[in-house]
């Protein structure tokens, strides 16, 4: 058994090997079965019924019913297939852990998104790591290099920890700064746990009979330790710009890959609005006796989807207006509803179908069904939707709502694994996957675009919004060129796709290029609500330094000119493309 925690005066849940847990209650012993093969190293409760469970291969289970029944929870991505030894389950809002290769994670509840504790975990990230009795220190530490065995969370901003070799240390701000402390044994004792009775009067044991005894909190004998003076802007710009640099190129990344998804959406949504293919266009060369016959099936299916739905959304017991929610309450009965209704108009119309394509008069008003253009409305409903609704909505929607970063990096981790680019591995691969080939961290994914999955949210969040605007400046611009170019394609023997690529969109995009550049420079000062969602870009980081060192009108200050630097930087480069591209004659301003 690895692991032991009070649920109660006369219950207990116990882990171990091989994903054992057990339960003592009511004068018996009880097995927990898991479908789990993986080692469970820890246990706490924080009262009766909630509890969490931590293993190897980053196992995080939790239970609300006394160790009944346990739930899986995902662990951060950055920490890999990492062991986690140890975790306390603090207050009601709070769990912390640690891992044997020296990372802390932590879970909070977040009101806001209405998330309760546990289910989001995230990796605390070092600002620096102190060696006993010094002012030198390791800045921005991936982990503290040091097989962690135990945490105490003496407040939610003093953590204390033990660890092989002697290791003793305390961080007083919440885990980012950690100052490993002074062992009067040596570095030769192993320490595998510590635990404080107050918050000064505590105990570290280890291997060989060590005990230590705290009556100060853990804390050394001041030293010397030296506070940078951030007041000095010299200073506070040594000590921040690594944190700066890494944000600046974290929205720069984010930036880039938005634009690119973006504009892509963007022709393609244009081009299915301003696509004139019509039921119409799609029915008449077919003989109407066949259409008729085809409409039955099609009919069958929009009722049946219909009808499938029902029980689904009856069982959410909704009432009158409630039923604008129910896409999110059973949003596969809501799919069904809308296929379901799409199929059962296109069966009436194809059984109505006579040749003749007629109009329809019901009262004063008269209506052409045969006009719908399928592709534009599937269109339209997309812009609409993204032009519609808050974009910070919708970054928190497609991050923890659909969870689409997680289920993009998890398939896309499995074709490029490191298995199978150990050897195999080029520009392309390293664009989404990256791994450390060095001695020690051989292995280790350290960058491309499956690295973070809420990098990937954060883009697709970025590139679905802009897509939806930029559909609507280039549909704008493929109105502006003349009808009769088309019908000159065409008329030549070009389909209208082919038209659209080799006459069309090149001379569009050239006169959309001055409110696409407008857009794109939205999309840069948009990426800064990528925070909201934990992606380290620029307004984050800011936050962070603000936190430290208390400098308001140096932080943001910094990152108001790195903004700017970006966004000018893009509108100089639009600029001179738009001068580039320029067609002679076109407009007050073309032309020599």
């Amino acid at each position: 058994m690895n692991g032991v925690s009070l649920t109660g005066s006369q219950s207990v849940v116990v882990v171990g090997d091989g994903g054992t847990i057990s339960r003592y209650e009511n004068g018996g012993w009880d097995s927990v079965s898991l479908s789990i093969e993986s080692d469970l190293m820890a246990v706490s409760f924080y009262d009766d019924e909630l509890g969490v469970i931590v293993g190897a291969n980053g196992t995080i289970l939790f239970s609300d019913d006394g160790g009944a029944t346990w739930d899986y929870r995902e662990p951060p991505e950055e920490m890999g297939g990492a062991e986690i030894v140890a975790v306390e389950f603090y207050s009601p809002v709070r769990i912390y852990a640690i891992t044997d290769d020296g990372q802390i994670l932590m879970s909070m509840s977040n009101v806001v998104s209405g998330t309760e504790v546990g289910y989001l975990w995230t990796l605390i990230d070092f600002e620096r790591h102190y060696p006993p009795a010094s002012n030198e220190y390791v800045l921005n530490p991936s982990n503290l290099g040091v097989e962690l065995t135990s945490i105490e969370v003496v407040t939610t901003t003093k953590l204390m920890m033990t660890g092989e070799g002697g290791y003793l240390s305390i961080s007083t701000n919440g885990g980012t700064i950690v100052s490993q402390q002074i062992n009067p044994l040596g570095n030769d004792s192993d320490f595998n746990h510590i635990q404080m009775l107050t918050g000064f009067i505590g105990i570290a044991v280890g291997d060989g009979g060590a005990i230590l005894w705290t009556e100060d909190a853990g804390v050394d004998d001041q030293v010397g330790f030296v506070v940078p003076e951030y007041s000095n802007f010299g200073v506070f710009v040594d000590e921040t710009k690594e944190m700066f640099l890494d944000g600046f190129m974290a929205t720069v990344k984010i930036v880039a890959f938005g634009i690119i998804l973006g504009f892509f959406l963007g022709v393609t949504l244009a081009m299915c609005k301003t696509s004139p293919t019509s039921l119409r266009y799609i029915v008449e060369r077919f003989n109407p006796r066949h259409v008729r016959i085809t409409g039955i099936p099609i009919l069958a299916s929009g009722l049946y989807l219909i009808n499938s739905a029902i029980p689904g959304s009856r069982g959410l017991g909704l009432q009158g207006i409630e039923y604008i929610f129910l896409p999110v309450g059973a949003p596969e009965s809501f799919a069904r509803i809308l296929l379901g209704i799409a199929l059962t108009f296109l069966g009436l119309l194809f059984l109505s179908n006579n040749g003749r394509f007629s109009k329809v008069k019901i009262r004063t008003i008269t209506i052409n069904p045969w006009r719908v253009r399928p592709l534009n409305t599937i269109a339209t409903v997309y812009t609409d939707f993204f032009r519609n609704t808050p974009l910070i909505v919708q970054f928190l929607f497609i991050h923890f709502g659909l969870r689409l970063g997680a289920l993009i990096q998890g398939p896309g981790l499995e074709i490029f694994s490191f298995e199978k680019l150990e050897h195999d591995h080029n520009f392309i691969t390293d664009i989404f996957a990256t791994y450390d080939h060095s001695e020690g961290n051989y292995g280790t994914r350290i960058g491309g675009l499956l690295y973070d999955s809420a990098f990937i949210s954060a883009i697709c969040a970025l590139g679905f919004n802009s897509g939806a605007y930029q559909c609507e400046t280039i549909r704008g611009a493929i109105q502006a060129i003349p009808s009769a170019q088309m019908e000159a394609g065409r008329s030549v023997g070009l389909t209208y796709l082919q038209t659209m690529r080799r006459v069309i969109m090149p001379q569009a995009i050239r006169i959309c290029i001055p409110p696409m550049g407008n857009e794109m420079v939205n999309l840069v000062l948009n990426s800064s609500l990528a925070m909201i969602i934990g992606y380290a870009e620029l307004t984050r980081q800011g936050k962070l330094i603000v936190a430290s060192t208390f400098q308001y009108a140096y932080a943001w200050g910094m990152v108001l000119i790195s903004y700017f630097v970006v966004t000018w930087t893009l509108a100089l480069f639009l600029r001179w493309m738009e001068e580039k591209t320029r067609i002679p004659g076109l407009g007050m301003t073309g032309g020599d």
